[in-house]
């Protein structure tokens, strides 16, 4: 076995495998056939000089697989047309984030997670909670030991604070579906914000 092909193959399929199975599962008839096909498109690599003529890892696995399906197809009695019609959604798709987006978007989450660093350690917590990790309301007040009031009281209150620190900054402006609602001493949002 070529341990430089291995070292490309580790590189530059497994990371795009998961995504790679997805597609594919539009595509096969079993789970058992997408495997089939992964582990051809493997072998087919694996049995090559020299991959250093690839410029595209993704589209040339993408190409490699149509040509496995499309073979398969032809050795079948009867041709699937919707497989042959969605051979198409194995492309990579084109607006995939080139990697000055990708900088940027990293620029920009090292400034959100400074904004929430800033707020106060129990509204951190809580917007952590609900925000980062997804948990619910009733949740995040059982994770912290807190009541659902509260956990709604400092959600709305992170909301606001960080609205405030990225439009005193000049950047960002939040969209009306994210825009804090004022909550009363009720705990009820007020009528206007509804």
């Amino acid at each position: 076995m070529n341990q430089d092909i291995i070292n490309w193959l580790t590189v530059h399929l497994l990371p795009f495998e998961a995504e790679f199975r997805l597609r594919l599962r539009r595509l096969c008839a079993s789970a058992a056939d997408v495997d089939d096909v992964i582990q051809e498109v493997y072998c087919k690599v694996m049995q090559m000089e020299d991959v250093a003529h690839v410029n595209d890892p993704r589209g040339y696995f993408v190409q490699i697989a149509k040509n496995l399906i499309t073979d398969r197809l032809r050795r079948d009695a009867v041709v699937n047309i919707d497989i042959m019609a969605n051979l198409g959604e194995l492309d990579v798709p084109d607006d995939m984030p080139g990697p000055e987006r990708i900088v940027l978007g990293r620029a920009e989450l090292r400034w959100v997670i400074g904004l929430i660093g800033k707020l106060p350690d129990r509204c951190r917590e809580v917007f952590r909670a609900r925000r980062i990790y997804g948990l619910s309301q009733k949740e995040a007040a059982d994770s912290l030991g807190i009541t659902e009031k509260a956990v709604e009281y400092e959600s709305t209150k992170g909301m606001e604070l960080i609205s405030t620190m990225m439009k005193r900054q000049g950047t960002y402006e939040l969209p009306p579906s994210a825009k804090p609602r004022k909550i009363n001493k009720a705990g009820k949002a007020n009528a206007s914000d509804r």
